[in-house]
């Protein structure tokens, strides 16, 4: 981890992320490999928020016509990951410009036992959160995939099924919605951060509201989540 450190003091993000990546396969206490997760996760995240470059990304020449709207759905990628990864403000983008795109695919894994949620990049592990999951059995198991990526998203009470809208005093999902192709389950914010780490929900995996929208800005709609 102090080499790790070290390398990123001097600007290589890549080589830090990968001595971190040897960390990992050394640590064997929890608490050890926990804070490798931690720290691993930080440097992944600075990575992919930066022009450096790195092996998930390509650089890509904008084309006449081209939006960032249009280059995300092109690339399979978020117009707020093409903003930060490119120190770019609003919309703004000019021909020509060469842009760093994400190209390889993220997986959501959540953890039901433990009430973990642990986002992985190409198939490596980028970065681990604490949810809430269904209390008892609520939160159905399997593969899924994102549908709606909702910002301020209305909320319709399960009981008495009013619409309640992002800024109600009885609003409870939070900022983001990141919903899943199962009616009424999905991913989202919460107003009870007290109680995260616990099988408390009715059944949608709550996040802490600045996790879900770090998550809501790097994943885009198809990503795969699994739920065990």
């Amino acid at each position: 981890m102090e080499r790790a450190e070290r390398a990123r003091e001097r600007g290589r993000l890549e080589e830090a992320r990968e001595t971190l990546f040897r960390a990992m396969r050394f640590a064997e206490e929890p608490e050890a490999l926990a804070e490798v997760r931690s720290r691993l996760g930080e440097i992944n995240l600075e990575l992919l928020h930066s022009r450096h470059p790195q092996a998930e990304s390509a650089w890509v020449e904008i084309r006449s016509g081209d939006t960032l709207g249009k280059i995300a759905a092109r690339e399979g990628t978020t117009v707020e990951l093409l903003r930060t990864s490119n120190q770019i403000r609003g919309d703004s983008i000019r021909l020509g410009q060469r842009l760093k795109v994400l190209r390889e695919p993220f997986l959501i894994r959540v953890n039901k036992e433990n009430n973990e949620l642990v986002l992985y990049l190409g198939g490596r592990f980028f970065k681990a959160y604490q949810v809430s999951t269904g209390a008892g059995a609520n939160t159905p198991e399997g593969e899924f995939r994102i549908t709606d990526r909702i910002v301020h998203p209305d909320w319709w009470h399960p009981e008495t099924r009013r619409r309640i809208p992002y800024g109600d005093p009885d609003h409870r999902i939070g900022t983001h919605w990141l919903g899943w192709n199962v009616r009424g389950f999905g991913i989202h914010g919460t107003d009870e951060p007290e109680r995260l780490g616990e099988p408390v929900s009715l059944g949608c995996v709550r996040m802490h509201n600045d996790d879900v929208k770090e998550l809501h800005d790097l994943v885009p709609s198809g990503t795969r989540v699994i739920v065990e």
